[in-house]
């Protein structure tokens, strides 16, 4: 075993769940602060927002076996994901503060994002290894 533990199956099962989680917490949370408009007529402003995220999970989900075989299992999958989306959460807080980013860091929205953030990764996992295991 690796340090970046990558099973192909894994990461085909959770890829697109995971982009969409992501983009869709994002586009929700500029939705519940009025400024959804504005950053969909400025996409440069929503790339500078959802960048610290999923920027953070691309690190730190394979470094964490987020994508490892024994994620393909409901105990894995929620183990897994909740651990790697509080440290990319952290990492991504961190990039916020760097003051690089169209959003900064509030210790109240890191708590928001910890919680938000991993209930729509679960439920788009959830449904897509729920989809997987029917078939």
């Amino acid at each position: 075993m690796s340090l970046l533990d990558v099973d192909r199956r894994t990461l085909r099962l959770f890829a697109l769940p995971d982009a969409a989680a992501i983009l869709a917490f994002v586009l929700v949370g500029e939705y519940q602060h009025s400024m959804l408009a504005y950053s969909l007529t400025h996409p440069l402003r929503l790339v500078g927002v959802l960048l610290p995220f999923v920027g953070a999970w691309a690190v730190v989900a394979p470094a964490l076996r987020a994508y490892s075989a024994r994620a393909r299992s409901w105990r894995g999958l929620l183990g897994w994901t909740v651990l790697s989306w509080l440290v990319a959460d952290a990492l991504a807080q961190a990039l916020l503060a760097s003051r690089l980013f169209p959003i900064d860091f509030d210790p109240i929205f890191a708590v928001v994002v910890a919680v938000f953030g991993t209930l729509f990764l679960l439920v788009a996992r959830g449904l897509a290894f729920a989809v997987a295991t029917w078939r």
